[in-house]
């Protein structure tokens, strides 16, 4: 063996004791969850990870649009207090890839806590479910919102009918007042004496005598009263207000259509007798007849 030769083995054995080689072992989750835990945990590990980067729970939470609570709970693998297991597995996953940790050992450890009965531990896991999701209550809550606006509509609605409805019917139970017209005669204050010598009789003794009074009504007013009178041929003869303490005289043809409001404060008389207007009358004071 030549000198050279030699050299160059005792060299690469030189180098071989000095830089042992070195190989890579894969990651194992008791690795990953650090020393003092011999079967690991996930939950401890995302904590640590955590509180490495200085992140607090609420951060994650809002980062992972999570409730504070869920995070406290994975990271104390509070299991009762997390949605079902394909739920868990997304939060688990969403929070190692935010506090930069391989999800796959976690989600090892995950699925030994949650059973062989879990969906998750089977052949057929369903797929990582978004982390994004709503607590399993809100979706009632927002049908009690929706339910209690559409029921005030309805309330809203029916009081509006019924105030609608009411107001109708008051404006129908109130008598329309028409103007008077040219064809009613003027309303004659009675006289309280007239002198014996002017040869004129006071307006309440004028009365008409039988054979004249056939086609004529008599009415005295001890009140305001609204009235209404038509002929045969149905010629509006009187409609206007009547003062108090007159006197109305209407000639025409029969038979008459009379409607007289506040009845009880008039006195009718057709061809010289009184006529009864409270046989007439309505609970509203409001005499319709008809004369002939």
């Amino acid at each position: 063996m030549s000198e050279v030769e030699t050299r160059r083995r005792s060299q690469s054995a030189s180098l071989s004791a000095a830089s042992p080689v070195t190989r890579t072992m894969p990651a194992q989750p008791g690795t990953i969850l650090g020393a003092g835990s011999e079967e690991g945990s996930f939950g401890r590990a995302l904590a640590a990870a955590r509180e490495a980067r200085q992140l607090s729970q609420s951060e994650v939470a809002a980062q992972l649009r999570l409730h504070p609570r869920q995070v406290k709970a994975i990271e104390e693998e509070n299991l009762a207090g997390l949605p079902e297991g394909p739920y868990v597995r997304g939060y688990v996953r969403n929070f190692a890839r935010l506090v930069d940790l391989p999800a796959e050992p976690l989600l090892q450890l995950l699925n030994a806590r949650l059973g062989p009965t879990d969906p998750l531990t089977g052949a057929g896991a369903a797929a990582p479910m978004s982390a994004i999701q709503r607590m399993p209550r809100e979706p009632l809550s927002g049908r009690l919102v929706i339910g209690g606006a559409v029921a005030l509509l309805l309330m809203f609605a029916a009081f509006g009918w019924w105030a609608m409805r009411s107001e109708q019917a008051t404006l129908e139970a109130q008598p329309a007042e028409p103007a008077p017209t040219a064809r009613a005669a003027a309303a004659q204050p009675v006289p309280e004496a007239a002198p014996a010598a002017a040869g004129v009789e006071p307006a309440s003794d004028t009365r008409p005598n039988a054979d004249s009074a056939g086609n004529v009504l008599r009415l005295a007013f001890r009140g305001r009263s609204w009235v209404e009178i038509r002929q045969a041929d149905g010629t509006v003869l009187m409609s206007q207000n009547n003062a108090p303490g007159t006197v109305q005289t209407v000639e025409g043809q029969p038979p008459f259509t009379l409607v007289i409001g506040n009845a009880s404060l008039v006195e009718l008389e057709f061809r010289g007798k009184v006529v009864d207007l409270a046989g007439a009358s309505n609970r509203d004071d409001v005499a319709r007849l008809q004369l002939d």
